[in-house]
């Protein structure tokens, strides 16, 4: 398991750094030494670190982790005769949290199969508002920038940060049912009948593609609509309400590109874990080179999943983030390429990592945020994005811009556009994203 290729594989995407060169473990003749604490036998054994034992340092004023050292006396960078040394394992401490290997050498998950936040080692150590593995390769393009150069890549042209705006598309026919029901609960019977005349004489409350786009056209803003390819209940699980071969659909797909929008799939519920089921259903979304993906429910298998999103022709995914708590789930606001463990290798796929998605805030059996609170929350884990030029990536269904069931999370996605335009965003679709980082 070559983990210092895979750290430098994700650092190069952010940075450049061909004019120094680096070296991990034995004393070499490397401008850059980096300290090699993790053994072998850790990896080999499967292991998982104890959350009590890492030792913990501020590094611009953060406290930040690092796992696989003891000693907390030494300055973090110190120089040397000809080089510059970083004196704590950032290499190890950052494949750990990259790859997912907590999720993978464990089976604590939710009821959905869903490596859960209750039990992931971000939540354990309080760190999943902090995008501990930036922290590390700041460290190191210090380290680097004291042998002199400037490294950081400015991949966003004149903007401080990239957004990656999405939309789960999941349900847009049944707000008449739903949005009804929700409004007999709370005792508002006059709004139900204008509510289902609604849906069969003009569209669906849900059905609202032209509002969502013409708000974000009004940002100069451009999203991805995952469209997911399956209909109905597969079991207890559902699906989408609507068919993806349908006229009306088809034709709403041809509308959003042909306004600079992205469609890509919503891989239904076990396709994270079936490459053919997957390429399956890329096949029936009219609409010629998807290449983002993100999985219904959020599902993501660390052991098979790298290896599914290869096979099946995506060159990104956008599922990792965690349904239950907003933050950064595999400790970065970067996107980085995925570790296949099945193959023993770095994947070709790349992962943009989900950071806040508009259920994770306003579901009871998660944070349980009221609108007008939801915004402080957003703003705090955007400005560490910020700090990193990094990309911070929402998903706000369709259904969160109804004012039925769903009242005032509408305005909420208003105010976070707002503010992405004063903090000099660039609020863009994943595929834009994606070729910019890879130049492809």
């Amino acid at each position: 398991m070559d983990i210092f290729s895979y750290f430098l594989r994700n650092y190069r995407l952010f940075h450049d750094i061909d004019h120094v060169s680096i070296g991990y473990g034995n004393p070499d003749t490397s401008r850059v030494r980096i300290v090699k604490s993790a053994g072998d036998d850790f990896w080999n054994k499967k292991s998982d670190i104890d959350p009590q034992k890492p030792i913990w340092k501020k590094w611009k004023g953060v406290q930040i982790p690092f796992l696989f050292d003891q000693d907390d006396s030494r300055e973090i960078i110190s120089d040397g005769e000809g080089h510059v040394s970083v004196n704590y394992d950032i290499v190890a401490s950052a494949f750990y949290f990259l790859s997912g290997w907590n999720e993978y050498v464990n089976s604590c998950n939710d009821l959905y199969g869903r490596a859960g936040y209750e039990q992931s080692m971000v939540k354990k150590l309080g760190v999943v508002r902090i995008p501990v593995v930036n922290y590390y390769f700041d460290i190191l393009h210090d380290a680097i920038s004291q042998c002199g150069g400037k490294i950081f890549k400015r991949l966003w042209n004149d903007h401080a940060f990239a957004v990656a705006l999405t939309h789960d598309i999941d349900n847009c026919m049944s707000a008449w049912l739903e949005g009804s029901f929700s409004e007999l609960k709370k005792g508002r019977f006059l709004s139900i009948p204008g509510l289902v005349l609604k849906r069969f004489l003009s569209e669906d409350d849900w059905f609202n593609f032209e509002l969502i786009s013409s708000i974000e056209k009004q940002y100069e803003a451009r999203s991805t609509f995952f469209f997911l390819p399956e209909k109905g209940k597969k079991g207890r699980w559902k699906n989408a309400d609507y068919n993806i071969r349908s006229k009306k659909i088809r034709q709403v797909i041809r509308n959003l590109g042909d306004d600079g929008f992205e469609t890509g799939v919503h891989g239904s519920f076990g396709t994270h874990a079936d490459a053919q089921k997957l390429a399956k259903e890329l096949a029936a979304i009219d609409t010629p080179s998807i290449i983002g993906n993100r999985f219904h429910f959020l599902m993501f298998d660390p052991g098979k999943t790298a290896g599914v999103l290869e096979k099946s022709g995506i060159s990104y995914d956008a599922s990792l983030g965690f349904a239950e708590h907003a933050g950064f789930r595999r400790g970065t606001c970067h996107p980085f390429y995925l570790y296949d463990f099945v193959r023993d290798q770095i994947s070709a796929a790349l992962e943009i990592p989900l950071i806040v998605m508009d259920t994770t805030l306003r579901s009871k059996n998660y944070m349980g945020l009221a609108p007008g609170t939801a915004l402080d929350e957003i703003s705090g884990l955007m400005d560490e994005v910020k700090k990193f030029s990094g990309v911070f990536t929402l998903l706000w269904h369709n259904t969160s811009f109804s004012e039925y069931k769903f009242a005032g999370w509408k305005r909420v996605y208003l105010d976070i556009l707002e503010y992405c335009k004063n903090n000099g965003a660039w609020m863009t679709t994943g595929r834009n994203i994606y070729e910019k980082i890879t130049g492809k």
